[in-house]
C-alpha cells in the first residue's frame, strides 16, 4: 500500500510541475474551439498589428494542450510580426508560448532556448514579473532533466523577485514547488520548512492554497513516521476543504487519513475512515478513488477470509474498469477475483480468471504478466500438473530476464539523453561566449583603427621634422668626418706601439693557461676515478642490503603463514569436537573427511608465499561446507569470478580469504531459523585484484554492540594476522594491499549484513 501511494505522490508532483508552466491569465482561455475560431476571425479582420499579436498569443496558448504543432505555427507568425514592429512585450509573450508548446511536445532543449531568449529580453525591459516567470519555466526544464540543484537555483532567484515586488501568493506557490523538489530528493527537513513557510503565507492571505500546503506537510510527517502530526495537518486540511465546499477534496483528505491509520496499524480507525471516504466519493461520483478504496477493502476482507464480500468489491472494481476503459483496473480486478477463488480452493475458476487477466495485460504490462505466471505455477501445482508448472516456471524466468534487459536499456537511454542534453547546453553556452568574443573583437578592431589613424597623422608630422633635422645633421656630419680623419691618424700610431706590448703579454698568458689546465685536468681524472670506485662500492652494498631485506620479508611472511595455519586448524578441530560432543557419528565422519582434505590442502600451501586463486577458492569452499555441517546453519554461498580473471594463473597469499569468511559465519550468522547467504565476488579494478565478501547477517554495528555487552574481544586473531601479512606484502611488492569491513546498510539503508572489500596485488604466474 505504501509503495502504491508513493508512486501516486510522485506522479502528482510531476503533473504539478507541468501545471506551473501555465500562465494563470491564460488558463481562462481554455474554452472550446469556437473561441479559437472567433480569435482567428479577429486576426484576419483587424488592421492593428498589436491586436493581431495578442490574439496570436492567445490562440497559441489555446492550441498548446490540444495541438502543440498548430500552437507553434501561430506562435512563429506572432513572433515575426512582433519583431517587425519592434514590439518587445509581444516578443516576450510569444517566446513564452513557444517554450510552453515545445514542452508539451517534449522538446525540452528547444523550450530551454526560447525561455532563455525571453529571460534576456525581459532583463533588458526590466520586467520583474517576466523575469520571475522566465526563471520559473527554466527551473522546470532543469527539474524534468533531473538537475534539481540548478532548478532550485533558478527558482530561488524567481522567489527573490516575488519577495521584492510583494507578490506573496506567487512566493508561496514557489515555496511549495521547492518543497516538492526537496521531497523528491528525500530531504524531508528542507521540504517541510518550505511547506510550512508557504502555509503561513496562504493563511495570512486567506488563500485556498493553504489546504493543499497542509496536505504536503502531512505527507512529510507521514514519511518521517510522525503519524500524530500527519493526522493533525490532514484533519486541518479536511476542515478547510469543507469550509470551501470542496467535497471531493474532503474525500481525498479522508483517504489520506485512512492511509496514516493503516501505517499506525490502527485497523479499526483505518476501516472507519476508509468507509467515510467511500461514502463521499460515492456522493460526488469519483469512480477513480472509489476503485482505490475497493482495492484496499478487498485486502481487508481477504485478510479475515470473508471471500464473498471481497468478491463484491472486486466486481465493483471490474465494473468501474470496464465503464472507464481503464485496462489496469480491469486486469487487477480479474487477478484479484482469481486469487479469491484460489483461496477458496476453486482452482479451475481461479485459472479461468487468471487467464482473463493475462489477456487484458498481454502486450502491455509485463510486470503483471510475470506475477500472473507466478500464480499459474501455484495453481497448476495445486492441480498436480507438473508439465504446466515447468512450462510457466520457464516462462517466468524468461520474462524476468526480458524485464531486466529492458530496465538496463531504459537506464542507458536515460543516461544518454541526460548526456546529450548537458552537451547541448554546453554547446549553446559556448556559442554565446563565442558571439560575445566576436562582438568584443569588432569593438576592439574599431578602436585599433582609430588609434592607427591618429598614429599615421603623428608619423606624417614626425617625418617632416625628421627631414629638416636630417639636412642639419648632414652639415654637422661633414665637419665630424674631417675631425675623425685627424684622430684616426694619431690613433694608428698609438696602436702600433701598444700592439708590440700586447704580443709579449699574450705569449706569457698562454703559457700560464696551458700549465694551469694541465694541473686541473690531471686532478679531475684522479677525482673521477675515486668517485667511480666509491659509487660501485655503494651500489654493491645497497644491492646486498636489498637482497637481505627481501629475504627477511619472505621469512617473516612464511612465519605469519605458519601462525595462521595453526589458528585455522584449531577452529576446524573445534568444529569436529562439537559434532562428536553432540553424538553425531556420521556427521563427525563426514566432517573428519572434509577436515582431512583441508589439512592436505593446508600442508601443500603453508610453506608457499603465493598459491593459485583456484586453490584458495577450493580451500574456502571446503571450509564453508565444514562449517555448515558443524553449526547446521541454513546458509548458502555463491562465488562469482570475473571472466577476465584466470583462477589458475592468478596468484594470491594462502588462506587470505578464510579469516573474513570465518568472521561472517561465526559473528554474522548467529540467529537460528534465518536463511543466511554469502556472496564472494572476485574481479580486477585499477590493476588490483579485489574480492568483495557480502553477507546478510546481523551486521557490523549489531555484532559490535553484542561483543561489547558480552565481553568478547573486538578483533579476531585471523584479522590481526591478515593485517600483518598485507603490510609485509605491501613492503615486498610496493603496493597498496588493504581491506575494509563495513555495514551493508551504509550502502543500502534497508539491508542488513556486512561487506568486506579486500584489495591484493594482481599477480599472474609467468
Amino acid at each position: 500500500m505504501c509503495q502504491k501511494e508513493f508512486q501516486q505522490e510522485r506522479f502528482v508532483f510531476i503533473i504539478g510541475c507541468l501545471l506551473l508552466l501555465i500562465n494563470p491569465d491564460a488558463q481562462d482561455l481554455f474554452a472550446q474551439h469556437q473561441t479559437i475560431d472567433s480569435l482567428l476571425s479577429v486576426i484576419e479582420k483587424t488592421t492593428s498589428d498589436t491586436v493581431k499579436i495578442h490574439n496570436l498569443y492567445e490562440v497559441t496558448w489555446l492550441y498548446k494542450d490540444v495541438n502543440p504543432s498548430m500552437a507553434l505555427e501561430y506562435a512563429h507568425r506572432g513572433l515575426a510580426l512582433s519583431e517587425k514592429n519592434h514590439y518587445d512585450k509581444g516578443i516576450s509573450m510569444i517566446l513564452n508560448g513557444l517554450g510552453a508548446a515545445h514542452v508539451e511536445k517534449g522538446n525540452f532543449d528547444s523550450a530551454m532556448v526560447y525561455y532563455e531568449k525571453r529571460l534576456d529580453l525581459v532583463i533588458r525591459m526590466r520586467d520583474s514579473t517576466g523575469i520571475a516567470s522566465s526563471k520559473d519555466n527554466i527551473a522546470i526544464i532543469f527539474a524534468f532533466r533531473g538537475n534539481y540543484d540548478k532548478a532550485l537555483e533558478y527558482r530561488e532567484e524567481s522567489n527573490e523577485v516575488y519577495r521584492r515586488t510583494g507578490s506573496m501568493i506567487n512566493l508561496a506557490h514557489g515555496y511549495v514547488w521547492m518543497g516538492n523538489i526537496y521531497l523528491e530528493k528525500s530531504d524531508y527537513e528542507k521540504a517541510l520548512q518550505y511547506y510550512l513557510d508557504a502555509q503561513c503565507i496562504f493563511e495570512e492571505s486567506n488563500d485556498p492554497g493553504q489546504a493543499y500546503a497542509l496536505i504536503n506537510i502531512a505527507v512529510i510527517y507521514r514519511r518521517l513516521r510522525h503519524y500524530d502530526e500527519a493526522l493533525k495537518y490532514l484533519n486541518w486540511a479536511k476542515e478547510l476543504f469543507a469550509e470551501q465546499g470542496n467535497i471531493n477534496a474532503v474525500g481525498m483528505s479522508l483517504f489520506r487519513i485512512a492511509s496514516v491509520y493503516y501505517d499506525k496499524k490502527d485497523r479499526e480507525m483505518y476501516l472507519e475512515t476508509l468507509f467515510k471516504a467511500k461514502d463521499i466519493f460515492s456522493q460526488v461520483g469519483n469512480d477513480y478513488f472509489l476503485s482505490l478504496i475497493y482495492d484496499h477493502l478487498v485486502d481487508e476482507y481477504k485478510l479475515i477470509e470473508d471471500y464473498d464480500q471481497a468478491l463484491v468489491y472486486l466486481n465493483k472494481m471490474l465494473d468501474f474498469g470496464k465503464r472507464s476503459g481503464t485496462t489496469d483496473a480491469v486486469g487487477r480486478a480479474l487477478q484479484g477475483i482469481a486469487t479469491v477463488y484460489y483461496a477458496k480452493k476453486d482452482y479451475q475458476s481461479a485459472l479461468d480468471y487468471f487467464r482473463q487477466s493475462e489477456c487484458v495485460f498481454s502486450g502491455k504490462k509485463k510486470e503483471f504478466i510475470q506475477h500472473i505466471y507466478s500464480d499459474y505455477i501455484r495453481v497448476f501445482g495445486r492441480m498436480n500438473e507438473p508439465d504446466s508448472v515447468e512450462k510457466y516456471v520457464y516462462a517466468y524466468k524468461s520474462l524476468s530476464d526480458s524485464l531486466i534487459n529492458e530496465q538496463m536499456i531504459q537506464a542507458i537511454a536515460e543516461i544518454r539523453t541526460k548526456y546529450d542534453s548537458e552537451k547541448k547546453e554546453k554547446e549553446i553556452t559556448l556559442l554565446n561566449l563565442e558571439n560575445e568574443k566576436k562582438q568584443n573583437r569588432l569593438k576592439l578592431l574599431g578602436q585599433l583603427n582609430q588609434i592607427a589613424n591618429l598614429k599615421l597623422q603623428q608619423t606624417t608630422i614626425e617625418n617632416e621634422n625628421y627631414h629638416q633635422s636630417l639636412q642639419l645633421a648632414n652639415v654637422e656630419t661633414q665637419n665630424q668626418k674631417n675631425q675623425i680623419e685627424l684622430l684616426t691618424l694619431n690613433e694608428e700610431l698609438h696602436q702600433q706601439a701598444l700592439g708590440h706590448e700586447m704580443k709579449v703579454k699574450c705569449l706569457m698568458t698562454v703559457i700560464f693557461i696551458i700549465v694551469f689546465l694541465a694541473v686541473v685536468v690531471s686532478s679531475y681524472f684522479v677525482l673521477l676515478g675515486f668517485r667511480t670506485r666509491k659509487k660501485k662500492d655503494e651500489a654493491l652494498l645497497k644491492q646486498t642490503a636489498a637482497e637481505l631485506r627481501s629475504r627477511l620479508m619472505e621469512i617473516n611472511m612464511k612465519a605469519i603463514n605458519f601462525q595462521l595455519n595453526p589458528h585455522f586448524i584449531f577452529n576446524c578441530v573445534h568444529s569436529i569436537k562439537t559434532l562428536l560432543g553432540q553424538s553425531k557419528v556420521e556427521e563427525s565422519m563426514a566432517c573428519l573427511q572434509k577436515f582431512s582434505h583441508l589439512t592436505r590442502l593446508m600442508l601443500e600451501v603453508m610453506s608457499k608465499k603465493e598459491i593459485p586463486l583456484e586453490n584458495e577458492l577450493e580451500i574456502i569452499v571446503s571450509y564453508m561446507e565444514l562449517e555448515k555441517m558443524r553449526y547446521l546453519k541454513a546458509f548458502t554461498y555463491n562465488i562469482v569470478v570475473d571472466p577476465q580473471v584466470n583462477v589458475q594463473a592468478t596468484m594470491v597469499p594462502p588462506l587470505i580469504l578464510q579469516p573474513f569468511v570465518e568472521n561472517s559465519i561465526k559473528h554474522g550468522f548467529v540467529n537460528q531459523g534465518i536463511s543466511y547467504n554469502m556472496l564472494i565476488k572476485i574481479g580486477v579494478k585499477s590493476d588490483m585484484l579485489f574480492c568483495d565478501i557480502v553477507d546478510n547477517g546481523i551486521g557490523l554495528s549489531v555484532n559490535a554492540a553484542h561483543c561489547n555487552t558480552s565481553g568478547f574481544k573486538r578483533e579476531s586473531l585471523g584479522l590481526k594476522l591478515t593485517e600483518d601479512r598485507l603490510r609485509i606484502i605491501n613492503e615486498i611488492n610496493r603496493t597498496c594491499a588493504s581491506f575494509t569491513i563495513r555495514d551493508a546498510k551504509e550502502e543500502n539503508p534497508g539491508s542488513t549484513g556486512t561487506v568486506v572489500s579486500l584489495f591484493l596485488p594482481y599477480i599472474t604466474a609467468a
